[in-house]
């Protein structure tokens, strides 16, 4: 909240506006979503399945794996998979236990980094998910399994460690803040703020990007690439947009946040969607959800 500090907006101070996580948790998440509907956002393959039934792009599912054994009988089919495949527990949170393989080998899956994980480490990746390891208050998950989009690494900024996203706020089915999220060398190329990502306020008026933060400081350049990471254009925004809106059809949820990325072959692509979108996207756009909020009102 440093970087807020002497901010002042219509004559009064920011913080006045800015939405903390208790004040988020009951204005918004508890007020306009139902626990049906934030258990059925937290649940990636449910969420899919709907957001592909509104026409939504998203990922292919490859297959779901609910027990340990059935892996032998998916391990079969997944050489297909030309472009990749990645795994996630369906319940999982703040990309804990996702993993990424670029290829399919008869000894193995190929990360991103060139390494390879063994088919004996692969079941016992799948048996840790399938446990819970990575499911917050719940004893067991299961691991979906799908193709891995071929994302753009140049989307908003040349030259980036990994690929980009988009995280877009929507309020009552109205799309109303927005935030990139660079990868960086410190998040070892993934776009999470957690681990090192760089978050870029987003105008969804100018489509072009604001201010930047990267470790609770502002920032006006890649900490890695040099460029300067405002006054950049977002290729597609308004498709993003739009699909925003639709996710908001597809899952009844007041007050959600979602994930998109660019993909190569096909554009925009949602993620995921989030009942509990994280609050930096505040401080990326320099404005309070409050403020935000009136405005739309």
């Amino acid at each position: 909240m440093n970087l807020l500090r002497g901010a002042v907006i219509m004559g009064r101070s920011i913080f006045d506006s800015i939405y903390g996580l208790n004040r988020r948790n009951r204005e918004l998440v508890r007020r306009l979503n139902t626990a049906r509907d934030i258990a059925l956002a937290n649940d990636k393959v449910a969420s899919k399945r709907l957001l592909q039934a509104q026409g939504v792009p998203v990922a292919k599912e490859v297959a779901v794996i609910h027990y340990p054994h059935a892996v032998e009988g998916v391990l079969a089919g997944l050489e297909d998979r030309a472009h990749g495949v990645v795994v996630k527990p369906s319940q999982g949170t703040q990309g804990r236990g996702v993993n990424i393989f670029m290829e399919v080998r008869d000894d193995g899956l190929v990360r991103a980094d060139g390494s390879v994980m063994s088919l004996q480490d692969f079941r016992f990746l799948v048996a840790t998910i399938t446990s819970g390891e990575y499911t917050y208050g719940r004893p067991s998950d299961c691991a979906l399994l799908e193709d891995r989009l071929r994302p753009s690494r140049s989307w908003i900024l040349p030259g980036l460690p990994g690929a980009p996203d988009l995280r877009i706020v929507v309020h009552k089915g109205v799309p109303i803040l927005a935030m990139a999220r660079l990868p960086t060398l410190a998040s070892e190329g993934r776009a999470n703020l957690h681990q090192g990502g760089v978050g870029l306020g987003v105008d969804l008026r100018t489509q072009k990007s604001t201010y930047g933060i990267w470790k609770d400081r502002s920032i006006e350049r890649h900490p890695d690439t040099g460029d300067e990471v405002t006054g950049r254009d977002v290729e597609g925004l308004a498709d993003c947009v739009r699909m925003a809106a639709d996710c908001a059809k597809a899952i009844p949820l007041g007050y959600m946040g979602v994930d998109l990325m660019l993909d190569e072959r096909r554009g925009p692509c949602v993620i995921e969607v989030n009942a509990r979108p994280g609050l930096a996207i505040q401080i990326a756009n320099r404005i309070g959800l409050g403020s935000v909020l009136e405005h739309a009102s």
